[in-house]
C-alpha cells in the first residue's frame, strides 16, 4: 500500500482537543481488525492516540463487559442491556476518552453510543428519546467526531466470527434475522448522523477495507 501521511489529514484543532473516531457495525464486520490498521498507521507516523472499546475500556467497564457479552441471550432484556451500557460508557467517558482527548490525542474506540441506539433502540425496542435523555443526562451528551459504520453481509460476519469458539458470543447466538435487522438499523443509522457518520464496505477484503477507511477519513477531515 501507498505511504500515507495521515497526519495531513487532521485539522489543527487536533493540537486543542484531540479527535473521538469510532468504529461501528454488525458482528463480524473487521472492526477490530480494522482498528489495528489504523493504529499502526498513526503510530508509524508518531501521532498519539489510544484504543478503547464498549462495553470495557475501564475496570469497571470490562466487568460489566461480562455481564453484557457472555451467557444466556435471554438473560438481560434491552431496556436492562442499556442501562449496563450507559453506566459503562460514564465511567468509560470520565476517566479514558475525555482525558485522552483533553491531552490532544486521537481516541479510538470500538462502539459507542450508535451500538446501543443501533442494538437496544432501534432493533430491542426501546425509544430512541429516552437513549439520548440518558446520554445527554449522565454520558456529557457526547458524540464522535467522526464514526466509521463498517457494513457486513451478515451471514459472512458470523462466519469471520465463528461463534463455536468464541466465549464473548452472547450477541453471536441470537438468531438471524435479528443481525439481518442490526444491518438494516445500521443503514439508517448512517443517514440520521449522515454529517459524521461513513459507511464503509466491509464485505471486501481488509486492505481494500482499509483503503477506504483511509480515503473517508481524508475527505471528512479536510471538509471540516
Amino acid at each position: 500500500m501507498e505511504e500515507i501521511y495521515i497526519k495531513n489529514f487532521f485539522p489543527k484543532t487536533i493540537n486543542e482537543k484531540g479527535i473521538f473516531i469510532t468504529f461501528e457495525g454488525g458482528e463480524g464486520s473487521g472492526k477490530s481488525t480494522q482498528i489495528k490498521y489504523l493504529s499502526n498507521l498513526l503510530s508509524d507516523q508518531k501521532i498519539e492516540h489510544i484504543i478503547t472499546r464498549e462495553p470495557g475500556g475501564t475496570d469497571v467497564g470490562e466487568q460489566i463487559r461480562k455481564v453484557l457479552v457472555q451467557g444466556n441471550i435471554k438473560k438481560l432484556d434491552s431496556f436492562s442491556e442499556f442501562l449496563c451500557f450507559a453506566a459503562s460508557r460514564r465511567e468509560h467517558l470520565k476517566k479514558i476518552i475525555f482525558p485522552a482527548l483533553e491531552d490532544n490525542k486521537i481516541v479510538i474506540s470500538d462502539r459507542f453510543l450508535d451500538s446501543s441506539i443501533v442494538y437496544q433502540g432501534m432493533v430491542g425496542g426501546l425509544n430512541l428519546e429516552t437513549i439520548l435523555q440518558v446520554h445527554n443526562n449522565f454520558c456529557y451528551n457526547k458524540f464522535p467526531d467522526l464514526t466509521l459504520i463498517l457494513d457486513v453481509d451478515p451471514e459472512l460476519g458470523l462466519k469471520r466470527k465463528n461463534i463455536n469458539t468464541l466465549i464473548e458470543n452472547r450477541f453471536e447466538s441470537f438468531e438471524n434475522n435479528f443481525h439481518t435487522l442490526v444491518q438494516e438499523k445500521f443503514l439508517e443509522l448512517s443517514k440520521i448522523y449522515s454529517k459524521r457518520c461513513r459507511l464503509i464496505n466491509a464485505n471486501n477484503d481488509k486492505d481494500f477495507i482499509f483503503n477506504e477507511i483511509v480515503e473517508h477519513i481524508k475527505h471528512y477531515f479536510t471538509s471540516h
